[in-house]
């Protein structure tokens, strides 16, 4: 598990920096050429746009890993440690059947845009490009979900990303009340 968990947080990592930094860049290039030269290029907003969503989307592949989506854990506090790791696989498991399915509808419909050629009218290229993001980053929560149940049930005392994160040698540092 640590060294899948290596693979996707490299992914993660890089992408989430990339995608903001050329935002940002292209975003500050549009500003600068607008305001200072009265002239501008058609696709650097188009492409700061792409850029930041996909780095906010592997964002949220972070934050499965890292325990920061904010979920409501009412129960959490009140239960003995098997049932709240009972509610948590519930919990996770929704939301790994969830995220297989828009995978499926994803992969689906990134199959039909490729194939129709249509031509993104802002970069030139196949318009599936920019929203290949979606297959990928949703592969990415499959993967997280369920390695969140497997470390869960390994040490079912504490909070499921804390046990995974044990589980993959980083240390623990959240603070629970």
């Amino acid at each position: 598990m640590k060294a899948i968990d290596r693979l996707l947080s490299a992914v993660e990592v890089s992408i989430i920096l990339i995608g903001s930094l050329l935002g940002l860049g292209l975003a500050v290039l549009q500003v600068i050429l607008r305001y200072a030269f009265s002239t501008g290029i058609h696709w650097l907003e188009a492409g700061s746009v792409t850029a930041l969503v996909w780095a906010m989307l592997m964002a949220a592949s972070r934050a499965i890993r890292t325990g920061t989506h904010p979920r409501v854990d009412l129960l959490a506090h009140v239960l003995p440690p098997r049932a709240r790791a009972a509610l948590n696989t519930l919990a996770f498991g929704a939301a790994l059947l969830l995220a297989a399915f828009y995978l499926d509808d994803a992969v689906s419909y990134a199959r039909f845009v490729w194939g129709m050629g249509v031509t993104h009218p802002e970069f030139g290229g196949n318009l599936a490009l920019p929203f290949a993001i979606l297959p990928v980053i949703l592969a990415f929560f499959v993967i997280r979900y369920a390695m969140l149940i497997i470390a869960m049930w390994t040490d079912v005392r504490l909070e499921p990303e804390d046990a995974f994160l044990d589980r993959v040698g980083t240390p623990v540092t959240k603070v629970h009340k």
